[in-house]
């Protein structure tokens, strides 16, 4: 393995032919299989796919959370997969910042003290760790909500608090864990266009897993992995089943509906019917491509 790669200067992220197995011998399951990947500086990508098809363990072991089973892992051109296990905590502090899909706020702190503590960890403290804090919730939306605790706070203000904390230590990469999944529609989509603009404003590199069908309105790129293996990128002939969140080919299938001037394309007549028994149940899935 090489400790460095000569690569592209803007390019933040270089994954080469990453792989994660759970196991060994007849029961060893590739959660992650042979993936390649390049994200640029300042760029927002989304991971989508159905359920267990690898994507938080290719977004754990980007932010060294997680050890590859093989293949390598560079963050502005270093080797991050040689490191030893007591030289990645630095890593992530220096290199990203972390969104999950439960904010895992501290109770018992205010929203500018769980801001400052990532600060002390990385030694900053006083009145200058405060003010980054406060300068950082005021940016998102938070500044009149400074000495609220979380209890005291919604869901979607929650997550910006959690956006804060990732952003404290000023991370040039970001990687967003299904950052929605507890948010209603409305908060969900403040927090994925508040993704957005912190990618472009601040020049952080977003990189993001998720289900929300909604987020490829607000990325640069969004990649499709199944089966631990990215399989195809969007383009103009597929789109995905609004009711399995399988990959459709729009020319090689039968099973469509049209309704309000938009068309729906499914995997099989199965997901045809569980759509229209329950259209209302998946109207915030649908995607025109």
């Amino acid at each position: 393995m090489n400790i460095t790669r000569e690569t592209n200067n803007n390019i933040a992220i270089d994954l080469q032919r990453l792989s994660k197995v759970y196991g060994s011998g007849h029961v060893a399951v590739k959660a992650v299989d042979d993936v390649s990947l390049h994200v640029t500086k300042g760029e927002m990508v989304a991971i989508m796919g159905p359920s267990g098809s690898g994507k938080t363990t290719l977004l754990q072991m980007i932010g060294a959370l997680l050890r590859p089973t093989s293949g390598e892992v560079f963050i502005d051109g270093k080797n991050i997969s040689l490191l030893s296990e007591n030289g990645l905590p630095r890593v992530r502090l220096q290199n990203f910042g972390f969104i999950f899909q439960t904010p895992n706020l501290l109770s018992s702190l205010t929203a500018t003290q769980n801001v400052e503590l990532v600060l002390n960890l990385a030694g900053k403290k006083g009145q200058g760790a405060r003010q980054r804090a406060e300068e950082l919730l005021g940016q998102l939306g938070l500044g009149d909500r400074l000495s609220h605790k979380p209890a005291q706070l919604s869901g979607g203000e929650q997550q910006r608090v959690a956006i804060a904390r990732a952003l404290a230590n000023n991370p040039p990469i970001l990687l967003a864990d299904e950052p929605t999944a507890n948010l209603d529609s409305q908060a969900g989509h403040g927090v994925m266009e508040l993704l957005g603009k912190v990618a472009r404003e601040m020049g952080k590199t977003v990189v993001t897993v998720s289900h929300d069908m909604r987020i490829r309105y607000v990325v640069d790129r969004v990649l499709w992995l199944e089966d631990g293996r990215l399989r195809i990128r969007w383009s103009e002939g597929v789109t995905i089943d609004p009711v399995c969140l399988m990959i459709v080919e729009k020319d090689k299938t039968t099973h469509v509906l049209e309704h309000d001037g938009e068309k729906d394309y499914f995997c099989s007549a199965e997901c045809k019917r569980e759509f229209e028994a329950h259209r209302s149940k998946y109207k915030d899935v649908h995607i025109s491509l």
